[in-house]
């Protein structure tokens, strides 16, 4: 058992979607150290995403300059460490900084910067057990004496985000009695998790003759292309292509709460609409949904089993033919809409979003 920490830093894993699936642990270790100094220490998007936070003092960037984050560790003295990333990067950082605890998995070669290490789990093969990353997480918490059993991912919103989110719902006229669906159809993963342009598009055009929908398209700077090929594709009009916006992560928090769907690759922003008790349809090609289960009622997994999959890869391997992304191209327009509309149905029936819809 570890002597009680009065300075605490956690290192966050560096994709978005871990760092939402980091907080159930945040939220923990606060618990377990209520008098502790807590901060937060980040690449720049998983910082983005957890500002604001209720349970960290401060959050620090990590610019990427070692020799800065090392400096600005040492200023503030943190007597322990977590770690949520694997990385031997994350581990030398830490232990450069003279933090004298220092706990996280055995990983990468690093388990000899570590001062409390976990040993991650193994199957029969010898390859890594599959583990949810909420409960892999977690168990960093688990380990400091922490309550460990809240697997609730959580998300806040600045109050700057939710007035530029009103502003653009106003200037489109979206009227809330008709479903509004957010559409995510990137993935900076790789191209293997996208399901393709012209079927997003066959989807949104689905919702709005059958529900009405009013569509919101979902891009970051990169993306942009992809949801302005969505765009092209549509017969109908969306409401607002946040690729002619200035988006932002905040923003798009923001945009997600004021929601009453999300249809989504297997990306960060799904993790944005399960922390804000936003349904969810979920569209899994490439990867194992094993890994990243997050434990939400109100979302709706659209997979198919195929021969070669889940392959983990970011691009499809296989040559052009019939067997090219058939984990994406045989999943039809029609079986995702079969899941937005049930969860439609009992969004309808039961607000299962309350949290979220009070920031309107």
């Amino acid at each position: 058992m570890l002597d009680t920490p009065e300075r605490i830093i956690l290192y966050l894993p560096n994709w978005v979607g871990d760092a939402v699936m980091f907080t159930p642990t945040i939220r923990a270790i606060r618990k377990g150290f209520p008098d502790a100094q807590i901060a937060l220490l980040g690449r720049e998007n998983p910082a983005a995403v957890l500002s604001p936070n209720p349970w960290c003092d401060e959050i620090i960037i990590d610019d990427g300059n070692i020799r800065g984050v090392i400096k600005a560790l040492r200023e503030k003295s943190f007597d322990l460490a977590v770690l949520g990333p694997n990385s031997f990067r994350s581990a030398l950082i830490i232990r450069l900084a003279g933090i004298k605890r220092r706990l996280g998995y055995v990983r990468d070669a690093r388990g000899w910067l570590l001062t409390n290490k976990i040993v991650p789990p193994k199957d029969d093969s010898g390859r890594f057990a599959i583990i949810p990353a909420i409960d892999y997480y977690l168990t960093l918490a688990e380990y400091l004496g922490c309550p460990a059993d809240d697997k609730r991912m959580e998300l806040e919103i600045s109050p700057s985000d939710a007035q530029v989110a009103r502003t653009l719902f106003d200037k489109a006229n979206i009227c809330e009695d008709r479903p509004i669906v957010l559409i995510n159809p990137g993935a900076s993963y790789g191209p293997a998790k996208m399901y393709p342009a012209d079927r997003f598009a066959r989807v949104a055009d689905l919702l709005i003759e059958r529900r009405q929908a009013q569509i919101i398209l979902n891009a970051a700077p990169a993306e942009r292309p992809i949801a302005s090929a969505v765009q092209r594709a549509m017969r109908y009009p969306v409401s607002i292509n946040l690729a002619e916006e200035n988006n932002s992560l905040g923003l798009l928090k923001a945009m997600v709460a004021r929601s009453n769907l999300m249809i989504t690759n297997d990306t960060g922003p799904r993790h944005f609409a399960a922390a804000l008790g936003v349904p969810v349809v979920t569209i899994f090609g490439p990867t194992n949904p094993a890994w990243t289960d997050i434990y939400f009622e109100y979302e709706r997994i659209v997979r198919v089993n195929v021969p070669c999959g889940p392959c983990q890869m970011k691009r499809c391997p296989l040559p052009a033919g019939d067997e090219y992304h058939q984990c994406m191209r045989k999943i039809t327009p029609e079986m995702v809409v079969s899941a937005a509309e049930e969860l439609l149905d009992i969004s309808k029936s039961a607000d299962t979003s309350v949290d979220a819809r009070t920031m309107r």
